[in-house]
C-alpha cells in the first residue's frame, strides 16, 4: 500500500512553546502519587482530551506507566470505559492505585492504626526476617531495612485489598527514598561513601508524610471522579490483547523512549520497590530485557516500510552495525504494537503519541516521523499535526555519557513531539 500524506509530515510539525506548560503544577488530583520515569505531565493529557476526545468514550493508553492519561479520563465526563496495558508490575499497581477511589475516612483510619501498630513493634524491637533479594545490605542501611521490614509487615496485615494497595504505594516511594541510590536518577547508582555517611533517613517520617500527602490528594480525587469503568491489564500491546476489536476511539499514550536499558531504565527504577513488594526475582529482574527493542535484531532487514527508519540505520550503522540492529529491533517490536492498535481502534479513532527522538552514536532518531510512516505503510490514517514541545519538568538527565569517557557527554531529549492521527 501506498503511503498516505507522507509528502506534507514536515508541514503539520511544529513548535509550540504552550504545549510546555513550565510553570504548571502537574501533582494535582493523585497524579503526584508515586514517581515514574519520563512521566507525561497531566495537563498534555487534559489537553489532548479536551482537543480529540470531546465525544470520546473509550480510552486507551498501551504503555500505561504511572497511569497520567488513565486518571485524566475519570476525571472527564464524556468516558464511560478506560484501558490501560503494560508489562512492568509496578506500573500497573501505580495506575490501579492512582484511578481507585477509596473513601479518605477509611485511609485515616488505617493509617493511624498502622503507624500506632509499626512504633509500637520498632519499640519493641521486633525482629522480622528481609527480604531475600541480592545485595539488599549495599542499597540500604541496617537500621532502614529494620523499618521498612516492620512497615511492610503491617501493611500486609490490611484486609481490604484496595486499602492495603493504596499503602504499598506510598511504601514503594518511601523505600526508593530511603535508599542508598543517588537523587533523581532512573538507573541505580549508589550514592560515594561521602554522601553515604551523611545519609540517615527517618524511614517513619518519610513513610508518615507521603502516605499523609496521598490521602489528601485522594479527599479531591474522590469529589472529582467521573464514571468511568479502568481496566488495567497485565498484558504486551504487541500481542493479541483481551480488548474488544474495534471498540476504542481515543488512544493517548507515551511510549517507551526505545533503549530501557540505558536512556529510560523502567526496570531498574522499579527493582527496588518491586522486591520489597515481594514480586518474583526474575519477573523484576528482566523488565527491561522483555521491554519493547529489548533483544537487538539479527540483522538489519525488515519490511515495516519507513523509509526514515531505513535512512537512519544506514547512518547508525555506518559508524556501529550493533548499534543499529538495537535501534531496529524497537521498532519491529512497536510495529507489532501497531497491528494490535489497529485492531482494537474504531474508524475515526485519534491516536496520540508523545514521543522522544532520543540520540544514538550523535544521529537523532526521528521517532514521529517513523512512526507515522509505521501506521500509514499498512493502513489507511491521516495526519492532522506533530506539536514540539520543550521538556521544562521531565526527570531525565541533560547530557549523558554514551562511550563511558570522562567528558564524553551527548544531549539527551529536551523536547518531545505530539504526534496526532486518526484512523480512516
Amino acid at each position: 500500500m501506498q503511503l498516505q500524506n507522507m509528502d506534507k509530515p514536515k508541514e503539520k510539525k511544529f513548535k509550540d512553546t504552550s504545549w510546555d506548560f513550565r510553570k504548571e503544577f502537574t501533582k494535582y488530583s493523585n497524579h503526584g502519587f508515586h514517581t515514574y520515569p519520563a512521566m507525561m505531565i497531566p495537563q498534555i493529557a487534559r489537553r489532548l482530551i479536551e482537543m480529540y476526545g470531546k465525544d470520546k468514550k473509550v480510552l486507551l493508553d498501551p504503555f500505561v506507566g504511572s497511569g497520567t492519561a488513565l486518571l485524566e479520563a475519570t476525571l472527564h465526563k464524556n468516558f464511560k470505559k478506560a484501558y490501560g496495558i503494560d508489562i512492568n508490575p509496578l506500573a500497573l499497581l501505580i495506575s490501579k492505585v492512582k484511578t481507585t477511589a477509596i473513601p479518605p475516612q477509611k485511609l485515616w483510619d488505617e493509617y493511624h492504626n498502622l503507624v500506632k501498630n509499626s512504633l509500637e513493634d520498632k519499640k519493641n524491637k521486633k525482629q522480622i526476617a528481609k527480604p531475600d533479594f541480592f545485595n539488599i545490605e549495599f542499597w540500604f542501611k541496617p537500621e532502614v531495612i529494620k523499618d521498612l521490614c516492620i512497615i511492610k509487615e503491617n501493611i500486609n496485615s490490611i484486609k481490604d485489598k484496595d486499602i492495603k494497595d493504596f499503602f504499598l504505594i506510598a511504601f514503594s516511594e518511601t523505600v526508593r527514598d530511603v535508599s542508598n541510590t543517588r537523587n533523581r536518577e532512573y538507573k541505580l547508582y549508589r550514592m560515594n561513601e561521602e554522601m553515604l555517611k551523611k545519609h540517615n533517613p527517618d524511614t517513619f517520617r518519610k513513610f508518615r508524610e507521603k502516605v499523609k500527602e496521598n490521602i489528601y490528594s485522594m479527599e479531591d480525587y474522590v469529589k472529582e471522579k467521573q464514571n468511568c469503568e479502568i481496566n488495567i491489564l497485565a498484558e504486551d500491546t504487541r500481542n493479541l490483547t483481551s480488548i474488544p476489536e474495534n471498540s476504542v476511539d481515543l488512544i493517548l499514550t507515551s511510549p517507551p523512549y526505545g533503549d530501557s536499558r540505558t536512556t529510560v531504565a523502567y526496570g531498574q527504577f522499579s527493582r527496588l520497590g518491586l522486591q520489597w513488594l515481594g514480586y518474583d526475582k526474575n519477573q523484576v529482574l528482566n523488565i527491561d530485557k522483555i521491554s519493547l527493542g529489548g533483544i537487538p535484531t539479527k540483522d538489519l532487514k525488515n519490511d515495516l516500510g519507513s523509509p526514515t527508519l531505513k535512512q537512519t540505520l544506514d547512518k547508525i550503522a555506518k559508524i556501529d552495525p550493533y548499534r543499529a540492529r538495537d535501534v531496529l529491533s524497537f521498532y519491529v517490536d512497536f510495529d507489532k504494537c501497531v497491528q494490535e492498535l489497529h485492531r482494537v481502534t474504531k474508524k475515526g479513532a485519534f491516536m496520540c503519541f508523545v514521543v522522544g527522538n532520543r540520540t544514538v552514536k550523535g544521529i537523532q532518531i526521528p521517532t514521529d516521523e517513523i512512526i507515522l510512516e509505521l501506521f500509514q505503510a499498512k493502513n489507511h490514517y491521516y495526519h492532522h499535526n506533530t506539536f514540539i514541545r520543550n521538556i521544562p519538568h521531565k526527570r531525565m538527565p541533560k547530557l549523558n555519557s554514551p562511550t563511558n569517557i570522562s567528558g564524553n557527554h551527548a544531549v539527551t531529549m529536551n523536547e518531545e513531539w505530539i504526534v496526532i492521527i486518526e484512523k480512516q
